[in-house]
């Protein structure tokens, strides 16, 4: 889970080590309080720091969870576009290379349990720069699958049908609310088991027929 919303590497962020403890220590405390009861004081426990190091790095619990939102939602882009790369380096089919994205996407959230809970649960209960967030994040996925779609549709145009933005966001709900069920079931480590069926309803999304 660390390597979700660890800051180590990024060079503008000092103190990085503390810096990623502290975020790793909200999700934690999310994922057993809530983001509603959870506290500074939790925080500053669960990361083994002051409260005085917390809001040294942080204003409030709110920019906390921003961040740690944020830094989750860029390594799993980043994991998902890196095996997209992957999948189209090998050759292999639209289908497979759709496949490689969305197993990505999940095994990534698998390998952070806390981190998917804060990710689909707790954003949506934190205020509307959460919400205005989560809108924009979820606008990188749509991007995403918009962008690989009219790249596939191009090179498959017999297999693979041009789509509307409109549609390709009622998949990334469908595909959300598929998750959230098995995150608020406690089975966030198992999100893999489900990548056949997400990646069913972007097939079926794409394929012409």
């Amino acid at each position: 889970m660390r390597t979700l919303v660890d800051p180590t590497d990024d060079p503008g962020v000092d103190d990085a080590h503390r810096r990623g403890r502290i975020l790793w220590a909200l999700a934690t405390c999310m994922a057993t309080k809530g983001y509603q009861a959870t506290t500074i004081a939790d925080i500053a426990a669960a990361a083994r720091v002051s409260k005085t190091m917390v809001y040294a790095h942080f204003r409030d619990k709110e920019e906390c969870l921003l961040e740690l939102y944020s830094r989750a939602n860029d390594t799993v882009l980043a994991r998902v576009h890196e095996a997209q790369a992957e999948a189209r380096t090998a050759g292999l089919p639209w289908r497979d290379r759709l496949r490689a994205g969305i197993g990505a996407y999940l095994g990534t959230l698998a390998d952070g349990p806390a981190v998917a809970w804060a990710a689909l649960v707790e954003v949506q209960a934190a205020g509307r720069p959460a919400l205005a967030l989560r809108r924009r994040i979820i606008d990188r996925y749509v991007d995403l699958i918009t962008d690989l779609a009219a790249e596939l549709a191009a090179q498959c145009p017999d297999e693979v049908r041009q789509v509307e933005r409109p549609l390709v966001v009622a998949a990334v709900g469908g595909i959300n609310e598929l998750l959230l069920a098995r995150v608020e079931q406690g089975a966030a480590e198992h999100l893999t088991e489900d990548v056949d069926a997400a990646t069913a309803v972007v097939v079926g999304l794409l394929e012409r027929r």
